[in-house]
């Protein structure tokens, strides 16, 4: 599964990805009178490899163990689909980790998939405090400034929930 059970059509990432790929589509359609402005802005989420909340830990803690065959076809399909297929205005990555590395931190999901591979022109945002995790909970920087940083260098936008990590830009920067 490409997220939690509650947050997705089915548990084949193709068909996943067409019902996906429908509903970000037609909520982003304009209108009559104005075709090129959204009705809405679809959040394509939880990026990448998430699907559980607390077994084996819980998913602050979870760094899901991927390779990359199963990577790209069970968990990109979904995602794939929401970003290019429907041009979804903005992904959230998710409080995990992928073998090791915090999504919201990961350079190589973020700014190398999104953007430089796909060619996304959308933002990017952290699930609740998920670009804090990255020091807090996921103890992957040794503090906020570094988490920061991380967040920031690897192609993140936009801190969800409260302001932990973007506080601390301006110490990162110098």
């Amino acid at each position: 599964r490409w997220g939690r059970a509650q947050e997705v059509y089915s548990e084949d990432p193709v068909l996943s990805g067409y019902l996906t790929f429908m509903f970000v589509d037609g909520g982003q359609v304009g209108n009559e009178t104005k075709p090129k402005y959204w009705q809405a802005a679809a959040c394509c989420k939880h990026y990448a490899a998430y699907d559980l909340e607390t077994i084996p830990v819980d998913r602050y803690h979870f760094s899901a163990k991927v390779d990359a065959r199963n990577m790209w076809e069970t968990y990109m399909p979904v995602f794939d689909m929401c970003v290019r297929a429907a041009n979804g205005a903005h992904v959230m990555c998710s409080y995990n980790a992928i073998n090791g590395v915090p999504t919201c931190g990961d350079p190589k999901l973020l700014n190398g998939i999104l953007r430089d591979q796909w060619k996304w022109p959308g933002f990017v945002v952290s699930d609740y405090d998920a670009w804090a995790n990255i020091y807090r909970s996921h103890a992957y920087c040794p503090n906020m400034t570094c988490a920061a940083a991380t967040g920031l260098n690897a192609g993140m936008d936009q801190e969800g929930g409260s302001d932990l990590a973007i506080t601390q830009l301006q110490a990162a920067i110098d």
